[in-house]
């Protein structure tokens, strides 16, 4: 199987190497060109340049952009290396640092003086260091939901001091003003979306997690905002297709631990890679949905 998926890699790197390096004027003079398209929107818009003017612009930036682009894949290659054994293939690594190469050409500045590569490897390794960090939790947690996990952080502390013990999911929730499902909720989600450190942990770096009240023996009125992780997300699975679920229990190993990468997916469910990544986008997103309706 390691030869199927870098086979198509090797491929990739022996074509991109064709392309020839820019120089620092080079790179200068096609950032130029693209940034002249981008102002040349507001220059036309005020009459201030005519539509044939304008429309060569754009043909200049499109062809300048397309030549930073080929001639910084092999940057992408250098960048995607630092994040192997991280989760995520070496093809899906090189994917989302094109993306970052994308957004890096299109806000280059060539007056800054620097070289496009300095400026460039920032926004592929972002790229990269995102779809690694988003690899490894199977729900995206909003950034309203943090600001809750931040306040029961607080009460956490509060009511342990006063009570001398960890307090219960109600007295978590009257503490805190909400209902005990909101408050059940919250748990929840920071227990089976996995927290990455810096979205999950205090300012002294315990995880959120570690100050939960103890689950395992609840009492009989509060069982149920106690559903371990996996009937959680068992009942999530069930709010989306089959198939949408199927492609997400092979993405992330739900029942093996075995994750799989997007193509070896394809395989087994006779699909292309770009429609099993459109199929876990979409699942993603109803059961983002699933979690907001909870709150």
């Amino acid at each position: 199987m390691a030869t199927k998926i870098e086979s198509p890699l090797g491929d990739y790197i022996k074509q991109i190497k064709r392309f020839a390096l820019l120089t620092a004027e080079e790179e200068r003079e096609l950032g130029t060109k693209i940034r002249a398209a981008a102002d040349s929107e507001t220059s036309l818009v005020n009459g201030e340049l005519g539509v044939a003017d304008h429309e060569n612009l754009q043909r200049d930036a499109s062809e300048a952009r397309d030549r930073m682009i080929q001639a910084n894949l092999r940057l992408v290659i250098s960048v995607a290396k630092n994040f192997r054994k991280r989760g995520l293939p070496m093809e899906d690594l090189v994917n989302e640092g094109n993306v970052g190469l994308v957004n890096a050409v299109d806000r280059f500045d060539p007056t800054i003086g620097s070289r496009f590569s300095t400026y460039a490897s920032y926004w592929i390794d972002q790229a990269i260091r995102r779809a690694v960090q988003n690899a490894t939790q199977m729900i995206h947690i909003p950034s309203y939901l943090m600001e809750q996990i931040g306040n029961m952080r607080l009460a956490l502390r509060k009511l342990e001091e006063e009570l001398g013990r960890p307090p219960s999911m109600n007295e978590l929730a009257e503490h805190m003003g909400v209902s005990a499902r909101k408050a059940g909720a919250v748990a929840q989600a920071i227990r089976a979306c996995a927290c990455p450190t810096q979205m999950g942990t205090d300012e002294d770096g315990t995880p959120v997690t570690a100050s939960l009240p103890d689950t395992r023996t609840p009492p009989p009125f509060e069982a149920v905002f106690n559903e371990s992780d996996a009937d959680f997300v068992h009942r999530m699975l069930k709010r989306i297709t089959e198939r949408e679920a199927r492609v997400l229990e092979l993405r992330y190993g739900l029942h093996n631990g075995k994750r799989m990468t997007l193509k070896e997916i394809g395989e087994e469910v006779g699909l292309t890679r770009e429609r099993v990544r459109q199929i876990e986008k979409e699942a993603k997103r109803k059961l983002e949905e699933y979690i907001n309706e909870a709150l």
